[in-house]
């Protein structure tokens, strides 16, 4: 460790626990906060110690066998590189784990390394982000045709309607630019014995190539056949959901204002000069799940299939997608709420395709918006609620969605995390 006060860097490492980088699950910011205990103390500790005293291994555990320890290190070792990338640009010192070992290193930031520079002065890049970039370019040509051939098709409402309601007052009223975050999935290939792709993978907890790329340096059974395909997949309902949003958003705002960004490349930069708006599955959200739900009166449960009312303990759980199942009930949320620098942050969300091809419908009609308005008890809540939208469907056909909750949503929440007084 560096000459960081004790004080200093628990401080710090409840900042990042408090950002939501670390994760839903509790673990990682048990290690870090173990690590942390460790660096004050003098110690340091070796994989045996965190597999006990952390992840409640019994004494018999291997590590020569099991990987757990390396496996959670080496994702918390990212989540901490990408905390310092997003959120934590403002800090003294940024901390790491050093590969091969279990401690932490506090360098002050002034002390590290400038990014290395191309000829042109610009950041390197990776090739995967140009890749994004074309891919981009071509998602929003394609949009492009859609909106020729189709919007005299889609009926929409007068622009004077929207912009007397939320989440589009806000939008419609200024000249700052609308950034559509769009929740993708990283996909992989796995190989047959002939080195042919037999078929691809999503795995829930590999989001990246360098993830798939340690796994298969652990050794972890059967992972030697994946191969990165440098591919990532949207929800097939995120373009219909893109082109209803779309159609609104272009009645109040130019054109040049809109932005189109995957999850997978978003920045907390994002958020210092846009209006938000995330479109996808809730299991999308990655980075952005602390914030739209700071606030809320619903949670995510188990799996981004269930959500709770933590007012009334009731459950909304999916059941699209069962295997066996041909009648379904789907949950579409909206959120919207105002960013502390006065930017509207918005969120268009389903369970699963069912949801998100009728929250995206309900958002582009001007009746159910007044609606939702209509129901709140405040004025301020019109910039400020959120929407939960069931869907009852046969065979992959919705036959009704209706809205059974609403709820203003507290704007101090969001300021608070992100440290606003």
């Amino acid at each position: 460790m560096s000459n960081i006060q004790p004080e200093e860097l628990q401080a710090l490492i409840q900042r990042i626990i408090n950002s939501g980088v670390l994760g839903r699950s509790r673990t990682y910011g048990e290690i870090l906060s173990y690590l942390a205990d460790c660096s004050i103390n003098g110690n340091s500790p070796k994989e045996m110690a965190i597999a006990l005293d952390v992840l409640g291994r019994d004494t018999d555990f291997d590590v020569g066998k099991d990987s757990i320890v390396r496996v959670h290190i080496y994702h918390l070792r990212n989540k901490l590189k990408t905390y310092f990338e997003k959120f934590g640009k403002q800090e003294k010192y940024r901390i790491d784990i050093p590969k091969g070992q279990y401690i932490l290193t506090a360098i002050p930031v002034d002390e590290i390394p400038a990014d290395p520079r191309s000829v042109t002065g610009k950041p390197l890049k990776r090739e995967a982000a140009t890749q994004w970039l074309a891919g981009v370019a071509i998602f929003l040509l394609l949009l492009n045709l859609v909106f020729q051939f189709n919007q005299d098709e889609v009926e929409t409402e007068t622009a004077s309607v929207f912009a007397e309601l939320g989440p589009w007052k806000e939008m419609f009223d200024d000249e700052t630019p609308v950034l559509i975050l769009v929740g993708d999935y990283y996909i992989f290939g796995e190989l047959d014995d002939r080195g042919d792709v037999l078929r691809m993978i999503r795995e829930f907890d590999v989001n990246s190539p360098e993830e798939l790329t340690f796994l298969q340096e652990m050794g972890v059974e059967g992972t030697e056949k994946y191969f990165d395909l440098s591919l990532n997949y949207i929800p097939s309902s995120t373009a219909y959901a893109l082109t209803q949003v779309m159609q609104v958003l272009l009645q109040g705002v130019s054109p040049e204002r809109i932005k189109l960004k995957m999850i997978s490349e978003y920045t907390t930069a994002d958020l210092a000069n846009n209006h938000i708006v995330y479109l996808g599955y809730l299991s999308g959200l990655n980075d952005l799940y602390n914030l739209m739900f700071a606030g809320s009166g619903l949670e995510v449960g188990s799996t981004y299939d269930e959500l709770s009312n933590l007012d009334t303990g009731e459950y909304y759980v999916s059941s699209s997608g069962l295997s066996g199942a041909d009648s379904y009930k789907d949950y579409g949320m909206l959120a919207t709420f105002p960013s502390p620098n006065g930017y509207q942050i918005t969120m268009i969300a389903g369970m699963r395709d069912e949801s998100l091809t009728s929250i995206a419908q309900q958002v582009a009609n001007g009746a159910v918006l007044t609606e939702i308005q209509e129901s709140l008890d405040s004025n301020d809540a019109e910039s400020s609620f959120e929407a939960l939208f069931e869907v009852v469907g046969f065979d992959n056909i919705n036959f009704n969605s209706k809205l059974i909750y609403t709820q203003a949503r507290d704007p101090e929440a969001v300021d608070r995390l992100f440290g606003v007084n």
